[in-house]
């Protein structure tokens, strides 16, 4: 749940709740005890890992003793959660209580539940729960996080939300439209489409991922290397490392012979042979990481769809984890398209959105990979539909992209040429002359990335949207429609006012800290300028929407 209480947050005496409320209040499974420790556990698990090794290493205190020491306060902190944890309906809000010491109310109205994340994973499936997250609007992280549910208990959140909604939604349309709120009354009466875990449920599929374009998507990425990392620092910090090296080189072992037998034959046979044989074990390990690559999306991404319903885009996806989550469109705030190298040569490309309070600290959680990438991998040719179905006002058929200044690739090959010296000057000392020839290399890179990052700025204004893009190898291309925009800035550094340049940034209500925002540089100063005038011009003139 999140840190810090937001707007809708306010703080009550236990005592103020009737005996009436009391009775309808609702508790937890009590498994909920178990997944939540396990979540705990997860979390904290190498920084225990790391001070039991501490502790032994410098005390003689065995980790098994510290590691017993460090879970007890967890235990404790899930059986208090679940003890105290509660939540009721009603009338035009969901109620949630937690805390012992430090008492926590919270009052959510039923209108500003954005949408309700269900994860399910392996166990999840087994014991017959669910773990739900509850979005709104007001921040970045989830409003609330229940672990665990039953079944039946998310199936009366899901009605109960959407009769709250319809409800808000005809006193709303009542009051202001009188007649004609009617009839939107009626609209709103519909019941939107059922989140589901088994499958995509009803609505039109807009993308489904067969095995073929998950392989490739696998293949593409380079997520089998963050595996191998996470694993070597697992097996650094619990010293598997040093039991196998034991192990290999142990008396009684034959690996570790014939491995030294192996290398010296190698060895002897000359260069040549040294050379093919380090070539074939950096072809395996690479071929080890994308291996794994693949079979990590198989697993995380099993047939993965994304379906459009009346409440917005649908994403399910997951073999063993099942995740079932909604993205209303009115909460898209940004649009950005990614093109690595590997998928320019594929012919694909990947979709993300950033939606208002649906990340965490710029950082998909759980039941949110699917608003980081909401397509991870598509064909170039869908493209632009795959846009419209995201942004119904996206009409143009092709942008034309305004370049930055002229004096632009004269800023950026100064830094790339400086950093290119900085990092010949090693091998002036360790190579003596055949350093020039690797300086020389240096700087004829850095020329070239300097050209190429520089062609490939660019920015547009099309179909009352703003489109920027940047990057050579990994290019992305970003969309902020007016509708959207909170702030527009305009930025100059010394450098830019002596060239007669500057910067500029629009922000909205879905910038992470990590996403492609739209961040203009090396404007000329009067183009900023008239640039900066127009767009808070059209976000003033327009409603903003969340």
């Amino acid at each position: 749940m999140p840190s810090e209480p937001t707007g809708l947050d306010r703080a009550t005496e236990p005592s103020e709740a009737s005996d009436s409320s009391r009775a309808t209040e609702h508790r937890l499974h009590p498994l909920s005890i178990g997944f939540s420790l396990a979540g705990q556990v997860r979390r904290a698990i190498l920084p225990l890992i790391v001070g039991g090794a501490s502790a032994n290493f410098l005390g003689g205190v065995e980790m098994r003793f510290v590691l017993l020491i460090g879970l007890i306060p967890l235990v404790v902190g899930s059986v208090v959660r679940y003890l105290t944890f509660r939540y009721r309906y009603e009338e035009a809000e969901l109620v949630i209580r937690s805390g012992l010491l430090f008492r926590r109310e919270r009052h959510v109205p039923y209108a500003r539940i954005q949408n309700l994340d269900a994860v399910q994973g392996v166990f999840h499936r087994v014991l017959g729960v669910v773990e739900v997250k509850l979005q709104t609007g007001g921040g970045q992280e989830p409003e609330a996080t229940l672990t665990v549910l039953p079944l039946p208990a998310l199936d009366a959140l899901r009605q109960r939300v959407r009769e709250g909604k319809r409800e808000a939604a005809g006193e709303m349309a009542a009051a202001e439209e009188g007649t004609a709120g009617e009839a939107a009354t009626a609209r709103s009466a519909e019941p939107p489409a059922d989140l589901t875990l088994a499958g995509a449920g009803e609505g039109r599929t807009l993308l489904h991922l067969p095995a073929r374009e998950l392989l490739l998507h696998g293949l593409l990425q380079n997520r089998g290397m963050v595996l191998i990392a996470a694993a070597f620092g697992i097996a650094w910090e619990t010293g598997l490392f040093e039991r196998a090296s034991d192990w290999v080189a142990g008396e009684q072992s034959w690996i570790g012979p014939a491995v030294e037998g192996a290398a010296s034959d190698v060895v002897a046979a000359g260069v040549l042979a040294t050379v093919a044989a380090v070539g074939a074990l950096i072809a395996a390990f690479v071929i080890l990481a994308r291996v794994l690559s693949i079979a990590w999306t198989l697993v995380r991404l099993h047939d993965y769809r994304v379906v459009r319903s009346e409440e917005g885009l649908r994403a399910t996806f997951g073999m063993l984890t099942q995740v079932a989550a909604t993205i209303p469109l009115r909460r898209v705030q940004t649009v950005t398209i990614h093109e690595g190298p590997l998928q320019r040569w594929a012919g694909r490309v990947a979709v993300g959105v950033q939606t208002a309070g649906g990340s965490q600290g710029g950082q998909p959680g759980n039941a949110d990979p699917h608003r980081h990438r909401l397509a991870p991998i598509l064909r170039r040719e869908r493209l632009r539909e795959f846009l419209r179905e995201v942004i119904p006002e996206l009409d143009a058929p092709e942008v034309g992209w305004e370049p930055v200044s002229s004096l632009a690739f004269r800023r950026v090959v100064r830094g790339t040429c400086f950093v290119a010296t900085l990092a010949s000057v090693p091998l002036y000392f360790t190579l003596g002359a055949w350093g020039v020839t690797f300086h020389a290399a240096f700087l004829a890179w850095a020329v070239f990335y300097a050209r190429r990052y520089v062609d490939c700025l660019g920015w547009a204004l099309k179909d009352d949207m703003i489109w920027f893009r940047s990057g050579w190898l990994w290019r992305r291309t970003t969309i902020a429609r007016y509708t959207r925009i909170q702030v527009v800035a305009l930025r100059a550094s010394p450098l830019d006012r002596w060239r007669g340049m500057a910067r500029l940034r629009v922000d909205t209500a879905g910038a992470g800290a990590a996403s492609h925002k739209v961040d203009i540089p090396y404007l000329p100063v009067d183009t900023a300028r008239d640039l900066r005038k127009h767009l808070a011009a059209e976000a003033a003139r327009t409603a903003f929407r969340w």
